[in-house]
């Protein structure tokens, strides 16, 4: 079964699927953490639920110093080829482990044109395994009209 949880933009869907796993303490997924330079919203960590293990998702392009690979865009936000590899490797792990539910933090704009987390989230899916999902409210209409 897929469990999505929706809202606006800084309405708490991230809180809401760490409370769910942490008050449930089964299965396993990402979320991703905010972080904030001087008002402005610098990057997002992709935190792994069961042992809080972090890497940098996502960057916003003024910040963005050139080294790692970028493996998609939306807006002033570049996404991390290593981290979204990284995800999509252990969620493949949880998936062929049989761990559930699945935690996936933020299926957006990115994943209507096949990018970002598509590939996993359809994985996910195929295996029938149960998961929960975060989605933008404005985008569950977007995708269903």
């Amino acid at each position: 079964m897929i469990n999505i949880i929706t809202g606006k933009i800084n309405s708490g869907k991230t809180t809401s699927l760490k409370k769910h796993y942490n008050d449930s303490q089964k299965g396993d997924g990402f979320i991703a953490k905010k972080r904030m330079k001087k008002g402005v919203v610098h990057s997002y960590d992709i935190v792994r639920l069961s042992n809080n293990d972090a890497q940098l998702l996502v960057i916003r392009e003024d910040f963005y110093n050139g080294f790692e690979k970028v493996a998609c865009k939306v807006g002033p936000y570049l996404f991390l080829e290593k981290s979204l590899t990284y995800v999509e490797n252990e969620i493949l792990k949880m998936i062929k482990n049989n761990v559930s539910p699945i935690y996936l933090d933020e299926i957006g704009q990115l994943e209507l044109y096949d990018q970002c987390f598509n590939k996993v989230f359809n994985q996910i899916v195929q295996s029938k395994a149960d998961c929960f999902i975060t989605v933008k409210e404005d985008l569950v209409d977007e995708k269903t009209n």
